[in-house]
């Protein structure tokens, strides 16, 4: 069953450039990676919370192949000082498509 990965950062301002660079490189790592669907780095707009400054959405085929992505590899939220990253892994429970 596939699996979604959501990630929220704090970025220190000074960082921004720095995070976005290295989280390329770690999506540019993923992409090679058996399981790995589809990723969006959203930045928040500055409206309401701002408690993150970005957050990424991906997709991974399976709990497994997520995990395996990390053997002998550092992920952006890890080498940039000052970012802390807050990953989750979600299954879906509800959807609801007006739609259909």
């Amino acid at each position: 069953m596939p699996i979604t990965l959501i990630n929220s950062f704090t970025v220190p301002p000074e960082s921004e450039e720095e995070f976005l660079e290295t989280w390329r490189s770690t999506i540019d790592h993923f992409a090679t990676a058996p399981g790995f669907i589809q990723t969006r780095l959203h930045r928040n707009t500055g409206l309401n919370d701002t408690t993150f400054q970005f957050v990424n959405i991906a997709l991974w085929e399976d709990v497994e192949s997520y995990r395996a992505v990390f053997r002998d590899f550092t992920p952006a939220g890890q080498r940039v000082p000052g970012v802390k990253a807050y990953p989750g892994l979600f299954e879906v429970y509800a959807e609801v498509d007006p739609a259909e």
